[in-house]
């Protein structure tokens, strides 16, 4: 079964009167339309002078995640039909070359099958005011990792603009803004920190986002497009962003490749069949959680510790999965917040955060424990059995140039640091 929307401006005329309209507001100063919230206007003023490549980009990124959070996914199979037709300000290149990289990426991203068409949409009258150059776009999404990455450049000398997304959830929000505030404190200059809300009006329909790290990656580019800034710098623990299958049912689409090389090497090449001249890198993937942390350590202080308990690994915040606890809190046993405690073990490190797991008691920390025994299980499970390439490939392919001796020497100290968890 096929579904279609179309994405558009809250005053645009509709291409496909079949397909389900989900209007944007025009400018960040509209009211939220039924379909869509937000602090980007359609015109994307806030990011500054994009050229129109990439800015439209954005739209087609943008117009993707709100479409695949508006459909559930089938409860006997994982994968879904999505047919999305975008208005845009140059269309051609999206009914060509380009849209079908970006048909490919959104099917290697969320495991569905993508049909995209472009159609031309008047440009507004609202012009974007120049902004100052940079060297280097940053995102910043409230994690740990983020965090770190971000401290370990406390010290450089670099013009930066840390880029943050955010939906419906002030627990996201909260985080990036704590992140920011300890990050701004301790910079040698006043920090830039672009933060984007972008969401569907309602509830979720689907609970994962798989796409959105296509969303977080056209965004940054466009800003950093703007900018004259050669590159976005995503910083993710390279064993996350490999993401080894812990058992053979993990493997494939099934597994979140968010953060993966082949995520990277396939967005740059869509920005460069669009001339975009920007790079989109992880310059710590070939290192763990750990050593992530250790280094960011070394260069901002234990002050860290402290800032890093305030930030986002867990999976699973939409509260389903445990009853009378602080949805606020990492839960500590998925399979993101086992690698997070991972981390503190790979050093003398305190880990400061307060987990889920630890602070119920009673049957609801046993609810707790039920819907997360398969993380617990399957995590004991790989370090037994360990990781080779055959699991790393089952993933999906590395790019050429990728080290595979060094992923899986990189996977197996991943395990290292899971192995040193206490669970339960």
């Amino acid at each position: 079964m096929t579904t279609a929307y179309e994405v558009l401006p809250h005053d645009g005329q509709q291409h496909e009167p079949s397909a389900t309209a989900l209007h944007w507001p025009r400018t960040r100063t509209h009211s939220p339309t039924p379909a869509v919230t937000c602090t980007l206007g359609w015109d994307l003023d806030l990011l500054g002078p994009a050229p129109a490549a990439a800015a439209d980009l954005v739209r087609i990124a943008a117009s993707a995640y709100l479409a695949d959070r508006s459909i559930r996914r089938p409860l006997t199979t994982f994968t879904r039909t999505i047919d999305l037709t975008v208005h845009t300000v140059a269309p051609d290149p999206w009914n060509a070359a380009s849209g079908q990289l970006a048909e490919e990426l959104l099917s290697w991203l969320t495991g569905d099958a993508w049909h995209l068409h472009a159609v031309p949409a008047a440009p507004g009258d609202h012009r974007p005011a120049p902004v100052a150059d940079a060297d280097d776009v940053m995102l910043l999404s409230g994690g740990l990792d983020s965090l770190c990455g971000a401290a370990d450049h406390l010290g450089d000398t670099a013009e930066r603009i840390h880029l943050s997304h955010y939906d419906g959830s002030t627990v996201i929000r909260h985080a990036q803004q704590q992140t920011s505030a300890w990050l701004n404190d301790r910079a040698r200059q006043p920090l830039r920190h672009l933060s984007v809300k972008l969401c569907q009006t309602h509830s979720a329909a689907e609970s994962s986002s798989r796409s959105r790290s296509l969303l977080f990656a056209a965004l940054a580019s466009a800003v950093a497009a703007g900018a004259s800034s050669p590159q976005v710098t995503v910083p993710e623990n390279g064993f996350t962003s490999i993401n080894p299958p812990l058992t053979a049912a993990r493997g494939g689409a099934l597994s979140t490749r968010s953060t993966h090389p082949g995520t990277f090497a396939r967005i740059n090449e869509l920005l460069a069949s669009l001339d975009i001249p920007v790079t989109v890198a992880n310059p710590y993937a070939y290192l763990t959680k750990g050593q992530l942390l250790a280094r960011a350590l070394d260069r901002a202080g234990q002050s860290l510790l402290q800032a890093g308990a305030g930030t986002l690994s867990c999976s699973k915040l939409d509260g389903n999965w445990y009853s009378g606890g602080d949805p606020t809190l990492n839960c500590g046993l998925c399979l993101a917040c086992l690698v997070r405690r991972g981390s503190f073990t790979a050093g003398p490190h305190h880990d400061a955060t307060t987990y889920l797991v630890d602070h119920l008691t009673g049957s609801a920390r046993q609810l707790l424990l039920d819907h997360r025994r398969k993380d617990v299980h399957d995590v004991r499970q790989a370090i037994v059995r360990g990781i080779d390439d055959t699991d790393i490939l089952a993933v999906g392919e590395l790019p050429p140039d990728t080290d595979l001796d060094a992923v899986v020497d990189l996977c197996q100290r991943g395990l290292q640091e899971l192995n040193d968890v206490p669970l339960p």
